[in-house]
């Protein structure tokens, strides 16, 4: 027989307890029998991995708070006065699941005559948290990589969270969340801001395994988070314990069971590349060990990883779809990652409540690429419209990248009192990228004289691209509780980061040589002579920015917990200063109200209703210094050639003189053509004098509820819209405008189209500086111009979302987790990059370079997904055997036709090639796509968005897990098939509908890529 005694009511009063980037806040109440709050109750609580122990009283109403404790596990301990004690050690605690209930039965209730008897001393169940208001997810990576099928990456991650899509391919592998691109997300590591500020695309490469917990925030984001307009990605790493960890995971993905995808290449089609002879092939060891240096105050966590990546890739070297010599443009790349990755982290707990934390890694990346010709089978050059086997030719060059960085962070947590909690941080973010040559000193050689057969050639690769960026940073924050028509949780703080940007660009030998022989009329020299020209170009310098913030927010609970409001706001400052370290840009305060509310309707702490405002403002990009406030140096000198060293590097004989000519840097002679020379680019002309920085703003509503303590379920809608968006725009026709309407004649000789180019807000007035005097004036001026003058339209983009999620927490049986969304994304701009035409330079595309490029740019803008489901989840029938799935779907993405703009539209916008929504229509109304079609309709339209739709990406991932039997050792082995049933969706496509001079392209609308075919991993790993 059984006997317990359970409360037929549960209740839960839980005050408001907000969460940082890497700690939680614990709450909950203590309750009697009858659900009433018990005043005075002890609730102690241990870290099962740590020792530590913090302890809290619960007040009047029974409810109690413990705040900065580390996710993780827990044991509660829960005592008071004339009721039982009652011990729960598998409390887990994470940024979305911190609030738990605690029942406790009358000391002597819990007694039973029959020994056979079940004693029930208590309960506990888990309840929704009511002070936050964040929509995303919240996952645990430890869980996750042993049941779920999911790529290891940080991306694969982000994408299991609702209202997210993969960005397009240009970009590289990229969440886009919540309507916005995918520049616009910001990334932290154990409070250390990781993201890639020059252009804001995506973060340092951290390896999946070293990740704890990865939490993505998608909407209703509180006022201590800031720098975004798109999504937050708040992570953490693994830490040790009292107990000595290790072990090793090896991955392998072979090549020779990953499918090919289908062919963009032959016929007609020369898009991407002879996809089936790709290879890729993926070897990975990750060795860990972790344990006390000094039990219950000190541990350490560390992580190396070894890797072989491989990669060969069949591509274009130029677009050559025009034209009948298909392989002149094909080469052979063969890629090799070898560089491994190592890091880790220390905890120390100086006593009970105060802790320091210290991470390190080191995410520095070298990747080999070599260059070679494609052949047949046969050995002569690669024909793509002919069935023959392709291979790598003649080898071409090679080329060394080299990426990430040393990243390390400080962080100090402190409990003083019941009502006070301090932190801060201080930490530093490196990042390099750097594209050179396996020998940087040899020039780049090219021979146009017809004197040398064959011609002479030099360093495959002419330029030299070093990027090296640093991030500095500060923070403090504070902590207040306290009771004052209701129950407050006041936080503050301020951070500050200092970026600094070391940029250039040269070529290799720092010169790049020109064999020519002079011609009848050749300016340097007497026809028949052979001469040399060697250009220098040096573009860059080192920029800095500084982005700080200071917040303060309230969260107030009242009515007993069942109302609760998060009053924040939060003031962004963002600084750009040139390659002479004068400011170019000062944003100025930038509120950002931050307000929420959730409430408890039914009394039982399991449903919530919860809605918030948020406005969000993004920093200028780093790149936006490089491209608008550096110094360029490039000349050209003239030689006669004396002769050619065995490297086909130039004798220099006399040098040219010739009229025009400038004495030269190095020589003093005048044979030098100067075209800047290394002096800074005044910045007061090219930026608006009122420029805003970017910031959206965001409604969410939504409610939630728990079904048990295993399952939640959740339905929220979300709408943004952009406020002021980033773009530079060339001038020069208000300029004329504006002379004409004051009588000023001469105007059009200097802005003649493409004169002056100025950041802007798009479709806001702006007050700016002309770059030169204004005919018949010896001083430049500053004029306020209006949206109209200008002629651009406004900046607009805007979401809606509707949002079902669906959790079930895993027992030890099974788990499953899931979305739905519904979305729209409209708007004339996708964000600080293009991904129709693949360009990355934010807040600087050619989105609005001229107003011609504007029109017809309403529309569905690319990462317009209607409709995205999400499930995945495990199942173990047996101890030993795992068995895992996860399947995404996802509607298609909508093209239009980009083209040439006619001239007679607008003729500055058409000198820009195939860059507008213009396109050859027939009377069909489709796009006409023979060049040869006689007459040719007149250029047409074509809407962002209206012609033809990709297809639905779907794709089911799985996974069957052994353990392996403990008499052998401890340890996993594991099987994943990706796109397990091989699913070919067409997500990319040809949206050039003419050339530049506006012919009919031949291939339009035909794929370019295909989504990731079919690849299977296997794991071994092994633990002690």
């Amino acid at each position: 027989m059984m006997g317990a005694t359970f409360a037929s009511t549960i209740i839960l009063e839980t005050p408001a307890a907000a969460q940082d980037y890497t700690n939680v806040t614990a709450t909950g109440s203590v309750v009697d029998a009858s659900g009433n709050g018990i005043s005075g109750a002890t609730v102690t609580v241990t870290s099962n991995a740590q020792g530590f122990t913090r302890s809290a009283t619960t007040d009047s109403s029974g409810t109690y708070r413990v705040p900065a404790l580390p996710q993780g596990s827990y044991t509660f301990q829960i005592s008071a006065p004339g009721f039982s004690d009652f011990s729960d050690s598998a409390v887990t605690l994470t940024q979305s699941s911190a609030g738990n209930q605690f029942q406790l039965v009358a000391a002597g209730a819990a007694t039973s005559a029959d020994s056979s008897a079940i004693i029930v001393t208590g309960r506990r169940v888990r309840v929704s948290d009511f002070d936050r208001t964040t929509t995303g997810a919240v996952i645990q990576i430890g869980e996750l990589a042993a049941r779920v099928p999911v790529a290891r990456d940080l991306t694969s991650v982000v994408l299991l969270a609702p209202g997210t899509a993969l960005g397009d391919s240009a970009f590289g592998n990229l969440a886009a969340i919540s309507g916005s691109s995918v520049s616009e997300n910001v990334f932290f590591l154990n409070g250390l801001n990781i993201t890639e500020f020059r252009e804001g695309l995506g973060a340092v490469n951290v390896p999946f395994e070293f990740y704890n917990t990865i939490e993505v925030k998608n909407g209703g984001i509180p006022a201590e988070f800031g720098r975004f307009t798109g999504g937050f990605v708040n992570a953490t790493t693994k830490s040790g314990s009292n107990e000595f960890h290790g072990g090793m995971l090896m991955s392998w993905e072979p090549d020779a069971l990953r499918e090919d995808s289908p062919n963009t290449i032959g016929g007609t089609l020369l898009a991407t590349g002879y996809n089936q002879a790709d290879k890729q092939e993926r070897l990975q060891t990750n060795i860990y060990l972790s344990g006390p240096i000094l039990k219950d105050r000190l541990f350490f966590y560390g992580f190396y990883q070894a890797q072989d990546i491989s990669r060969g890739d069949t591509l274009l070297t130029s677009n050559v779809a025009q034209f009948p010599a298909y392989s002149t443009g094909l080469r052979r790349e063969e890629r090799s990652t070898k560089s491994p990755f190592w890091g880790g982290k220390l905890d120390a707990i100086i006593t009970d409540g105060h802790r320091l934390e210290f991470t390190y890694f080191d995410s520095s990346q070298k990747t080999i690429i070599d260059s070679f010709a494609v052949v047949d089978e046969n050995g002569g050059s690669y024909d793509s419209r002919v069935d023959a086997a392709a291979r790598p030719g003649a080898y071409r060059g090679t080329v060394v990248q080299r990426l990430g960085g040393e990243n390390y962070i400080g962080r100090y947590t402190g409990q003083f009192t019941d009502w006070l909690t301090l932190s801060g941080a201080y930490g530093k973010n490196k990042n390099q990228d750097i594209a050179g040559s396996s020998n940087d000193d040899y020039p780049f050689i090219t021979d146009v004289s017809g004197a040398f057969n064959p011609a002479l050639s030099g360093n495959s690769l002419n330029l030299i691209d070093e990027s090296s960026d640093t991030r500095e940073f500060y923070r403090g924050d504070i902590d207040l509780y306290f009771t004052a028509f209701g129950q407050h949780h006041i936080k503050g703080g301020y951070d500050r980061e200092d970026l600094t940007t070391d940029s250039n660009s040269r070529y290799t030998g720092g010169v790049a040589w020109t064999y020519n022989t002079a011609r009848a009329g050749d300016p340097y020299a007497p026809a028949g002579t052979l001469y040399v020209s060697g250009r220098t170009h040096f573009n860059g310098g080192v920029f800095k920015s500084r982005n700080e913030a200071f917040y303060v927010q309230d969260s107030w609970s009242l009515f007993d917990n069942r109302l609760t409001f998060n009053l924040g706001v939060r003031n962004d400052r963002f600084e750009n200063k040139n390659v002479n370290g004068e400011t170019y840009f000062k944003s100025g305060d930038q509120w950002a109200p931050r307000l929420s509310f959730s409430v408890d309707p039914t009394g039982d702490s399991l449903t919530k209703v919860y809605g918030s405002f948020g406005r969000y403002y993004l920093p200028v990009p780093a790149n936006t210094n490089i491209r608008l406030a550096g110094a360029e140096l490039d000349y050209t000198r003239f030689f006669q050639v004396a002769g050619v060293n065995p490297d086909n590097t130039p004798i220099l004989g006399a040098p040219l003189l010739f009229d025009g000519g400038r004495p030269c840097f190095d020589t003093g002679v005048a044979n030098c053509e100067l075209l800047s020379d290394g002096t800074a680019t005044p910045t007061a002309a090219t930026v608006s004098q009122s420029l805003k920085p970017q910031s959206v703003d965001e409604y969410v509503l939504g409610i939630e509820r728990r079904l048990g303590s295993l399952i939640r379920v959740g339905l929220f809608g979300q709408y943004r819209k952009l406020n002021e968006s980033l773009e530079d725009v060339a001038i020069d026709a208000a300029v004329n405008k504006f002379c004409a309407a004051n009588g000023i004649s001469g105007c059009e000789d200097t802005w003649s189209g493409f004169h002056q180019y100025v950041l802007t807000n798009p479709g806001a007035p702006a007050r700016i500086q002309l770059s030169d005097p204004l005919p018949g004036e010896t001083s430049v001026r500053t004029i306020d111009f209006s949206a109209e003058d200008l002629g651009y339209p406004k900046a607009r983009r805007t979401y809606k979302a509707v949002t079902f999620t669906f959790d079930r927490d895993f027992d030890g049986v099974w788990s499953l987790s899931g979305s739905y969304t519904w979305s729209k994304s409209k708007g004339n701009i996708e964000g600080g990059i293009r991904s129709d035409n693949g360009q990355t330079d934010s807040g600087l595309t050619t989105a609005f370079d001229q107003p011609g490029l504007t029109d017809g740019t309403y529309g569905y803008l690319p990462g317009d997904n209607r409709h995205k489901f999400k499930l995945y989840g495990s199942y173990q029938p047996l101890p030993w055997l795992t068995l895992g799935a996860n399947f995404s779907a996802q509607s298609p993405r909508r093209f239009g036709c980009i083209g040439r703009v006619p001239a007679s539209v607008d003729a500055f916008a058409g000198l820009y090639g195939a860059a507008g929504f213009y396109c050859r229509v027939g009377a069909d109304g489709a796009v006409v796509t023979n060049p040869r079609t006689s007459p040719l309709p007149a250029a047409t339209l074509t809407p962002r968005g209206t012609v033809f739709k990709s297809d639905w990406q779907t794709v089911t991932n799985l996974t069957v897990a052994f353990k392996i039997p403990a008499e052998l050792f401890s340890g996993t082995f594991r099987v994943d098939v990706f796109n397990a049933f091989n699913e070919k969706a067409k997500i990319d496509f040809e949206e050039r509908g003419t050339t530049g001079p506006g012919a009919p392209r031949s291939d339009y609308g035909l794929p370019n890529l295909y989504q990731t075919p079919r690849y299977f991993r296997f794991q071994l790993g092994i633990d002690f």
